[in-house]
């Protein structure tokens, strides 16, 4: 059985509910291929309008880039660690919460393979949880180091 996501979606324009559970999903052009994320009406790559249709994002894909906070927004407990990740499936880039990245110095890192989740990230001012998508990492440098002897 799937786990299903606590509290509110914090933005829910960009799931689609499904019996097995919320999916992240963009946007895929009918006409060249091109996937983009948040969801578009009309593609960026073609400047068609009449051909975008749902697409469901890759469920795995390696971090480009990341950072560590520790300051909050409100409601975000700290410190929290963000950053992009590159779904080559889609071929696209998106911005994301980072899920169990610590010991940030073992976890986190440029090409890091993650797997995308959904958890509670916060509270809203009424004290309700918020849900979003993150992306979990899913090794560690030791791991890599092992893989490349």
């Amino acid at each position: 059985m799937q786990n299903r996501p606590k509290g509110l979606f914090a933005v829910d324009k960009f799931f689609e509910r499904t019996p097995d559970g919320p999916v992240l999903v963009g946007s895929r052009c009918r006409e060249c291929g091109k996937v983009c994320f948040p969801r578009k009406k009309v593609c960026y790559k073609c400047f068609r309008d009449d051909c975008m249709e749902v697409h469901p994002l890759a469920k795995h894909g390696e971090i480009v880039t990341y950072s560590i906070s520790h300051m909050s927004h409100i409601g975000m407990p700290t410190p929290y660690a963000f950053g992009y990740v590159y779904l080559p499936e889609d071929d696209i880039t998106i911005y994301t919460l980072f899920k169990d990245w610590d010991p940030p110095e073992e976890r986190l890192f440029i090409g890091q393979q993650v797997e995308q989740c959904h958890d509670v990230f916060r509270e809203d001012p009424w004290g309700n949880p918020m849900t979003t998508y993150l992306y979990r990492c899913t090794g560690s440098k030791s791991d890599s180091k092992g893989a490349e002897k």
